[in-house]
């Protein structure tokens, strides 16, 4: 930096130098004074001001290289935290639709603890549909619990972790949920399988013999064996059939597609949970 210094020390003079014999020459005696001032105290101002300026064509004093690096650091601070801002913005919005999607369930069953969750993962190779939620144990959440989207129910929880739980849904053979027609009040037991699971269509099974469900019927959880709150909307009645035994099956359309549930809520609390009824659900 000091060798820089005089070097443009050392080329000033040899300029001045070289100016002020030009002018001798070239003007007498009798225009020394004015030719000074005008051919050489000039040039020196601009050479004088392009020093300190830098060469800046507005005057304005350069940038201190510190300072400028303490802004850059200041105006990196500044967006580091608007980011974490927005991110925490689209968390509590999305926390806000989610919970706004389960408004009326909460409004019609005050009962109901619910623990609203995000889709995080699918097994490619499970056969029923099953997902992760991205609320687990700390969160409250227990095996068992009822798994619900706005629409009905869509299965329970079979495993739950510290931050996650895995769903099972109704189309698994593992639900074996307690179900009842709103309109003949015939019981059963909600189970799925592996011939209709793709289809998003579940059964329910254990129907009596004398049933008149038809097609159409609304089906729901019937709240017995506590695992499940009545009359949680399961599905309607596409269509009835008879097992291998010859028991009558109704092929059940879900009101929830499982296949394509991004949110979901946990019931982790209701009235009448873990009471066991007379009847097996």
């Amino acid at each position: 930096m000091k060798k820089r210094s005089g070097n443009s020390a050392k080329v000033l003079i040899l300029t001045v130098c070289i100016l002020l014999v030009v002018a001798l020459v070239t003007a007498g005696n009798s225009t020394i004074n004015g030719l000074f001032t005008g051919t050489v105290l000039s040039p020196l101002q601009k050479v004088a001001v392009d020093l300190t300026t830098g060469g800046s064509d507005n005057g304005t004093a350069p940038a201190d290289p510190a300072a400028l690096e303490e802004e850059n650091k200041r105006l990196k601070e500044e967006n580091n935290k608007l980011s974490n801002m927005l991110v925490d913005y689209y968390d509590l919005k999305k926390e806000n639709e989610d919970l706004y999607k389960f408004y009326n369930i909460k409004k019609n069953n005050e009962d109901f603890s619910l623990v609203p969750g995000t889709v995080i993962s699918r097994d490619p190779n499970e056969n029923f549909h099953g997902f992760v939620l991205d609320k687990g144990s700390r969160d409250g959440i227990s095996e068992n619990d009822p798994v619900i989207t706005e629409y009905g129910l869509a299965g329970f929880v079979s495993e739950a972790n510290l931050s996650s739980c895995k769903v099972t849904t109704i189309l698994s053979p593992d639900a074996r949920i307690g179900s009842v027609n709103k309109r003949t009040e015939n019981q059963g037991i909600i189970s799925g399988t592996p011939d209709y699971s793709d289809k998003n269509i579940t059964l329910m099974n254990n129907i009596s013999a004398q049933s008149d469900m038809k097609k159409g019927d609304i089906v729901v959880t019937s709240g017995y064996g506590g695992l499940f709150p009545k009359n949680l909307k399961i599905g309607t009645v596409r269509s009835l059939d008879h097992d291998y035994a010859g028991m009558p099956v109704a092929l059940i359309d879900p009101c929830v597609d499982v296949r394509y549930v991004t949110h979901a809520a946990v019931i982790i609390n209701f009235s009448g949970k873990g009471e066991i009824d007379s009847y097996g659900g």
